[in-house]
């Protein structure tokens, strides 16, 4: 019996081959010839994953093609050097400012009620000219607490002219933005008008002022 022909080096591409490695195979397997059935399958197995590994390698080469060409704008390092976390600390500033000014308010509001109370339980005008004064001076106070608004609001416009920036910066570089789904979760805040849908009608505002109050 003549022994078995090697199994051909050369790269498969040939169908005729595959049918001979096939056969061959089980032959193999017929005659118990354990190496010789490996060798086939192996082969096989060659054959079937060089077109898989061209395809990654050129994949790769794109890849780093595209990579190189993409221009770098120079603007993108600075922003994200220095405008960047200048526009956090900015945001954190208006952040606790808010909170201050929001934290005095309702103290002031409080402190309002409570000279109300007094006003309407009160006999002596001393004591009501008294409490009169007080109110107004917290009125005062409260009118004093939103000045913050004035400089926040340009915190504000500052930091969106520097995310301007940034987007404006991405775009010249070929990234484009694309709307996200709108989430059913409400974000936190007040609603924004063409952004949220008004979750407090007219009705709800005059109904806490009224408990406030006013």
């Amino acid at each position: 019996m003549n022994a078995p022909a090697p199994v051909p080096a050369a790269p498969i591409e040939d169908p005729a081959r595959i049918v001979e490695l096939l056969t061959r195979a089980l032959h193999a397997v017929e005659a118990d010839d354990a190496a010789r059935y490996r060798e086939c399958i192996d082969a096989l197995a060659e054959w079937r994953t060089r077109p898989l590994y061209a395809t990654f390698g050129r994949l790769a080469r794109e890849i780093a093609e595209a990579m190189s060409s993409l221009p770098v704008d120079s603007r993108l390092g600075a922003l994200a050097g220095c405008e960047l976390p200048d526009a956090r600390a900015r945001l954190d500033f208006v952040t606790h400012m808010t909170e201050e000014a929001t934290h005095r308010t309702l103290d002031l509001v409080e402190e309002n009620r409570r000279l109300l109370d007094e006003i309407d339980a009160a006999t002596d005008p001393a004591a009501v000219h008294a409490a009169v004064l007080a109110l107004r001076a917290n009125l005062s106070q409260m009118a004093l607490a939103q000045e913050y608004q004035d400089l926040t609001g340009q915190i504000i416009r500052r930091v969106t002219e520097i995310v301007g920036r940034v987007e404006t910066a991405l775009a010249d570089c070929g990234v484009t933005f694309e709307p996200a789904a709108r989430s059913p979760v409400r974000s936190f805040g007040p609603a924004i008008k063409h952004l949220d849908a008004p979750a407090v009608s007219q009705n709800d505002a005059d109904a806490l002022l009224s408990d406030l109050g006013f």
